[in-house]
This record gives C-alpha cells, structure tokens and sequence, in this order.
C-alpha cells in the first residue's frame, strides 16, 4: 500500500501559517506601529473630509487651539476652492522637535510629531485657472490622537 506524502505538507503548512500569524501578530502589538498606523488613518480621513469640503466633520482632527480659526475660514474655503488632486509627497518625523531616524520597519520609536507634504492641484474662485499648492500639515500627537495644525491661507492665496 502506498502512503500519502500530504501529511507532512499539512503539518508543514500549518506551522507556517501559525509562524506567520505570531509574526503579524506581534507587529501589530508594537506600539510604535499602533501610533504610525493611527497617524495615517487620521492623515487619510482629514484629508478625505477637507477635500470633500466636509470642514465641519473634518474639524475633529485639527488642535484644539487652533479650530476656531479653522472653522473661521472654513466657509471661505467651501465657496472658493475646489480641488482637483492631492498626492502627499513626503512624511517627516519628529521627537521633541528632533527629527527620527527611519528604518524599515518605519520610524524611529517615541516620535510624537509629523510634517506632511501635499501637493494639491486646485482652482480659487474667481480664477478658473489650475495652480498647484506645495502644502505642509503639521500633525502633533496628543494623548493617543493625532491632530493637525492646519494653514488654510496658502489656499486662499
């Protein structure tokens, strides 16, 4: 009678798998890939809601300090500007106003302040004409939440 060979493939494979999931497992157990994967989920849904001029939903993200004046301009920024694309270009990264080294797996550990740069391809009312804006958002970790620092008078310009 022959034997299988698909019972040693199987247990091959499963030890894989379970290697493989400790691996991904442990990952994301690493606080500093927890606090770089929230601070591009908040750069993604910022973005998205300022883009679809969805200022008010949007304003959860921005400082505290600074959302008064964001919500100040925000109408002016419905009625003038429509964008076209935005591509971030760059992420800078900071610990205590001193920039983080980057490795493979990402930044380096404790970084609690971030520099991103967006160019955003839009038109300011009353010009139809297309202009690209170079922008830098500052994002700064409060708590567990990050939260931009926004310049909304480039895009008025």
């Amino acid at each position: 009678m022959l034997k299988s060979n698909t019972t040693p493939n199987l247990v091959q494979r499963v030890v894989f798998f379970l290697l493989l999931f400790a691996s991904v497992s442990c990952e994301t157990l690493d606080p500093y890939y927890k606090t770089q994967e929230n601070l591009d989920l908040s750069i993604e849904a910022f973005n998205f809601e300022f883009e679809s001029k969805a200022m008010d939903i949007s304003s959860r993200f921005v400082h505290p300090t600074h959302r008064a004046s964001y919500m100040g301009k925000s109408l002016e920024m419905v009625q003038r500007i429509t964008f076209f694309e935005a591509t971030i270009l760059n992420i800078k990264f900071f610990k205590d106003g001193a920039p983080v080294a980057i490795t493979a797996k990402g930044p380096g550990e404790g970084f609690n302040r971030a520099i991103v740069v967006i160019r955003y391809q839009l038109a300011v009312l009353p010009s139809t004409k297309v202009v690209t804006r170079l922008v830098e958002q500052e994002w700064v970790l409060e708590g567990e939440q990050w939260l931009v620092i926004p310049d909304l008078d480039i895009f008025l310009e």
